[in-house]
């Protein structure tokens, strides 16, 4: 079929220019979103021919079904109704050169079948159709392309004046027809902008399982600083602290004090102004280990049996921050007597520098020879009692809290790879969608009426255990639901691929955007605030040698601008003044110290996982630095060379000789010789005290955590440990399903091979129980099994910012971002 153009008709001719096809983002497509014309290309063959004959394809669309039109001239640019063409055939499209260096369109007229055309048939509207698809390209790839509705503000082309159904003999001969009239607007579709899937079927829910006897014996774990025996101990030791206030209260209130002050270099002075306060902060220590436990387990133990708390993942803090100032969160998860229980807990930091005044010298005359004698001073003495009676009162609440039968724990949830246990088939894991480049994570996730104990589902008869919400769907990762909008049309009949296409490509740039992956590290590790620890940190350091050892002011003594006398009550201001002053300020300093410690423990897993080669599951997932005391810390650390984390804790061990050493290094001394009374210090003791004050400032140099230690957002809660692990492979990984205790659980990771337990105490052994046995089997045949910190390819076949084996088999390797600072 040849055509000649006539200047009276209004055909578009087509260049002998290849035409190109540039993928834009088009808002103007209205003829390409004919569903029609979507399903004629979207299977179409393009095939190539000798150097002179080039074929196009058109893109492919979505396949939908084919609209059937009854009258051929309602559209223009839609193509005319095939009685009987289900499926249509390929369209090719062939351009051949002419004398005239046009290019003459020849387009198969029929679907069914491949016939030549004939004069009663017109075929020109399949030619204007492919050449306004050929030249449109803008149109092609633009807006409507991709939607299932017509763009709402298109504007639509301009038809062009048909030409008429029958060929003249002659080739000049052709008359231009009457266009048609335009085709009626289509209405917009009542449908909502989100696919509903075709099918649904039942869907698969989590199901509580009732507990046997066997199961019941698995549960009921609590950690072991929360275990009735460790509280006790703890208990007994308050007890016997109480006991000796009391006999030195009495006994110094009958006897005339207790014992001759005999100088302040001896034992009897390091027994009655260093061994209070010392004994006094060895109880804190062991007092953070206990909170600590109590931060871990507190969100599943709100999961167990009992009261549930629908923001356990979101408002639960699980690294411990009741140091320098109270932590007032329990308040807010309606734990109020828990809460009054840690301002108990940190009230008890007041003990030190009490328990450094709590012994002066008192000069005594009524009995024999007049001297100084070391007494009790009684409203410090009665005011550590009753702060230890308060402690024992919170030691009992919460041994009475986490007791054995509100926990459904299998053993101690203090690693990233116990979260994995817990959470590799929960039923919540989609609220947590693309949560990990989220700055308030928490912010983001739903309120859950969790659950943690032995599941099943609807599907699966298989027993395990796990967290999830009861009698809640399996939901599977997807994308998030659209937020709600103002009600709009431009809105209503908005392209929903586009936007989520929008959705994705952010998301998509944000996990590789080195901002968002270095973004977060606590506010007193910023650059800024480094800095300003560090200058003032050295500047009062330097101050404090300066006036200790110019003129000797602290050998020689120096007068306490306060009344030193003691009363009968054995209260001596100056004395009181140069005892609590020294020890509160030393306790200011060590208490300053623990939050730093506490967030290189927390993000040591994170920064060995963010190395360009990964690390091993010792060093990363099963790393536990914060549930851990400060020797075994320094030891593990030491092991597992994260010389820093050890470095640190070292020094927020050594810092609890501050205050000790600050309350009783001062004391106030008569000297006959000029007839008045001086504070001197204690030279043995001053001078290791200059010496750790020292070492303490100029630690902070070595605090700056560099962006290895920098993370996309904080990890103080579940949710935002989770938002890392939602979407990781290893959930799915069959050799870490079915664990039943931690041991098996570190032989499982470490690649030692070890017979899973059954958690239903079936004995007999199916395909299913085989599978984690072969693949413990496979990770002991790769010990070398690293994990990384960075993108990888999630289960829902999207790139994911988290953790994962930094490479699968048949997978590429995990984008880990190397750092050089």
């Amino acid at each position: 079929m040849n055509l000649v153009t006539d200047p009276n008709a209004h055909i578009q001719t087509v260049k002998r220019t290849t035409p190109q096809y540039i993928k834009s983002d088009s808002l103007k497509s209205s003829s390409a979103t004919n569903e029609y014309f979507s399903d004629y290309a979207s299977e179409v063959a393009s095939q190539k021919s000798d150097a002179s004959k080039a074929s196009y394809e058109t893109p492919p669309s979505r396949i939908s079904t084919p609209l059937i039109q009854h009258n051929p001239i309602d559209s223009e640019m839609t193509l005319p109704s095939r009685p009987g063409a289900i499926q249509p055939a390929p369209l090719n499209i062939r351009h051949n050169q002419n004398i005239g260096a046009q290019t003459t369109v020849r387009m198969l007229s029929s679907f069914d079948e491949m016939s030549p055309p004939t004069p009663g048939v017109d075929d020109t509207p399949y030619i204007r159709f492919a050449i306004e698809q050929l030249t449109r390209d803008e149109d092609v790839i633009g807006r409507g392309r991709d939607s299932t509705f017509p763009a709402p503000n298109a504007p639509l082309p301009a038809p062009l004046p048909p030409m008429e159904p029958g060929f003249d003999e002659s080739p000049r001969a052709r008359t231009p027809s009457p266009p048609p009239p335009p085709p009626p607007p289509q209405p917009a579709s009542p449908r909502p902008p989100s696919r509903v899937p075709s099918n649904i079927g039942p869907q698969e829910v989590m199901i509580p399982v009732d507990l046997s006897k066997d199961l019941r014996m698995r549960l009921g774990y609590v950690p072991l600083p929360l275990r009735l025996p460790i509280l006790g101990l703890y208990f007994f030791l308050c007890l016997l602290m109480i006991a000796a206030l009391i006999f030195s209260l009495v006994f110094a209130g009958t006897n005339h004090a207790l014992f001759d002050y005999d100088g302040n270099t001896t034992p009897r002075y390091f027994v009655f102004q260093y061994l209070p306060q010392l004994v006094g902060i060895l109880l804190i220590l062991w007092l953070f280990v206990i909170e600590a436990a109590v931060y871990r387990s507190l969100p599943y133990y709100c999961m167990g049996p009992g009261r549930r708390n629908r923001w356990a993942l979101q408002n639960m803090r699980v690294l411990p921050a009741n140091y320098l100032l109270p932590d007032f969160t329990f308040f807010r998860n309606s734990e109020p007597v828990l809460g009054m229980t840690f301002l108990i807990f940190w009230m008890t930091s007041f003990t030190v520098p009490l328990l450094a005044c709590v012994f002066q010298t008192q000069w005594i005359t009524d009995d024999g020879p007049a001297r100084f004698r070391w007494t009790t001073v009684r409203g410090v003495g009665w005011t550590l009692l009753a702060l230890y009676i308060l402690l024992g009162l919170g030691l009992l609440y919460c041994a009475f809290r986490f007791r054995r039968r509100n926990s459904n724990l299998l053993w101690d949830p203090c690693s990233l790879a116990d979260l994995i246990c817990l959470f590799q088939r929960s039923n919540v894991g989609s609220d947590f969608e693309q949560s990990e480049i989220s700055p308030q994570p928490n912010g983001q996730i739903p309120p859950r009426n969790l659950r943690l104990g032995f599941f099943t589902t609807s599907e699966r008869p298989e027993v395990f255990h796990g967290v999830g919400e009861e009698y809640a769907p399996v939901k599977r990762l997807s994308f998030p639901p659209e937020k709600p909008k103002a009600i709009h049309p431009s809105n209503e009949l908005g392209d929903v691929e586009a936007q989520r296409h929008s959705y994705g490509s952010a998301f998509s740039r944000n996990i590789h955007s080195p901002f968002v992956r270095y973004r977060w590290t606590p506010w007193f590790l910023r650059d800024s605030f480094v800095l300003a620890w560090i200058v003032a940190a050295v500047l009062l350091v330097i101050a404090f040698l300066v006036v200790s050892f110019v003129n000797k002011a602290v050998q020689d003594g120096f007068r306490p601008l306060l009344p030193s006398l003691t009363d009968s009550s054995g209260f001596s201001p100056a004395n009181f003044l140069y005892s609590f002053l020294p020890a509160f300020l030393g306790m200011v300093l060590f208490l300053t110290w623990q939050p730093i410690d506490m967030y290189y423990r927390a993000v040591q897993p994170f920064r060995n996982l963010s190395q360009p080669t990964g690390a091993t599951a010792g060093s990363s997932l099963l790393l536990s630095y914060p549930a851990y005391g400060h020797v075994r810390v320094i030891i593990r650390a030491l092991i597992n060379r994260d010389y820093k984390v050890a470095y640190v804790t070292f020094i927020a061990l050594l810092s609890l000789s501050i205050p000790v050493l600050a309350g009783g290094v001062f004391t106030a001394v008569f000297f006959s010789s000029d007839n008045q009374v001086r504070i001197v210090a204690s030279m043995p003791g001053y001078i290791a005290l200059c010496v750790l004050v020292t070492i303490y400032a100029f630690s902070y140099l070595f605090i700056w955590p560099t962006r290895k230690r920098y993370l996309p957002h904080n990890i103080d809660t579940l949710a935002a440990l989770l938002s890392w692990l939602y979407a990781s492979p290893l959930l799915g990984d069959v050799a870490l399903q079915n664990i039943g205790t931690k041991v098996e659980l570190v032989e499982r990771l470490t690649g030692s091979p070890a017979i899973p337990t059954s958690l239903t105490g079936d004995a007999e052994v199916d395909e299913k129980s085989n599978r984690p046995r072969r693949a413990v089997r496979r990770l002991a045949q790769d010990t070398g099994m690293r994990y990384a910190f960075g993108i990888f390819v999630g289960r829902d076949g999207k790139e994911h910012l988290g953790i994962d084996r930094l490479q699968r088999p048949g997978s590429r390797e995990m984008l880990v971002v190397p750092t050089s600072q």
